[in-house]
């Protein structure tokens, strides 16, 4: 991929010493650790950065201490995650709150709010009675964990479901890069061929992890393989000590959000007008589910 290609992706990096991303195509500074950042300090570095690259929205993930700072900046709650920060000592587990600012008025303005509220009705209705127990793979599915070996058939995967995306996904060496740094995907494999595959990344210090990059063939959606999943990955990370799961799903995707629902997920919020996603910036939903640790 050319430089000019790989510029359009976003940038990690670190800003007054807290962890963010940023870049145009989801025009958008989102601060995702604080690390060692001091939270009065952040809003108006995270502003100047975004005017000085013409970016509309500000996102920040912060703990609920730590809000007062972006709220007396003009931030306000889209979202929350309850319990995600770890207690100390003798403490109560702290909520991580999603924050956003908007630098252009019209983003945000949700003018798909009436198809998201139905996709979020449709997801949420009906759920009791339903067996919450884990799916069953049919026998022709082989779901796994996916190492580096897989890395191009990865790669080709998601070139074809995701035209453009944050990140370079669609990059065997991009996705080897990831899995030796924070993410673990997993797949299923059907007569020796990767049908679909999925991403958890894992915040270690806060033992969380975001259950993403949900991908499926065209010819071989509506079989929950999505579910299939999602519940390797749940138990995989259950093993490996994470206390809480969540992810930020399309708001507009039915299959998606109603994966989460029914798989004991609750719905937290949602983001408006967040992320780029195959050429266009889409709302997103936030579910969180605890994970049963031992």
């Amino acid at each position: 991929m050319s430089e000019v290609s790989r510029c359009l992706f976003d940038t990690c990096d670190l800003l007054e010493g807290a962890s963010i991303q940023y870049g145009p195509n989801s025009s958008r500074v989102y601060l995702m650790s604080m690390k060692q950042g001091e939270p009065n300090r952040l809003p108006a570095a995270m502003y100047q950065l975004a005017k000085a690259q013409g970016y509309g929205k500000l996102f920040a993930k912060v703990r609920q201490c730590e809000s007062e700072h972006f709220f007396n900046h003009g931030f306000t709650e889209e979202a929350r995650l309850p319990g995600y920060y770890p207690a100390m000592g003798q403490g109560v587990d702290e909520d991580a709150l999603l924050l956003c600012a908007y630098l252009a008025p019209e983003r945000q303005i949700d003018s798909r709010a009436a198809e998201h509220k139905k996709v979020l009705d449709l997801a949420r209705n009906n759920l009791s009675g339903i067996n919450l127990s884990k799916i069953t793979p049919a026998a022709h599915w082989q779901v796994m964990p996916l190492d580096k070996v897989y890395a191009e058939e990865m790669a080709r995967l998601y070139r074809e479901i995701f035209p453009s995306y944050p990140f370079p996904i669609h990059e065997a060496s991009y996705l080897c890069e990831t899995m030796s740094d924070n993410v673990s995907y997993f797949g299923i494999k059907h007569q020796g061929r990767l049908i679909a595959l999925a991403s958890a990344e894992k915040d270690l210090e806060n033992m969380a992890v975001e259950m993403t990059d949900f991908a499926t063939l065209p010819e071989f959606r509506g079989q929950q393989l999505a579910a299939a999943l999602l519940n390797k990955m749940e138990s995989s990370m259950e093993q490996l000590g994470f206390r809480q799961a969540f992810t930020i799903a399309r708001a507009a995707s039915v299959a998606m959000n109603r994966t989460f629902a029914k798989n004991g997920y609750h719905y937290q919020g949602r983001l408006i007008n967040n992320t780029q996603i195959s050429g266009q910036i889409e709302s997103m939903n936030i579910w969180c589910k605890p994970l049963n640790v031992e």
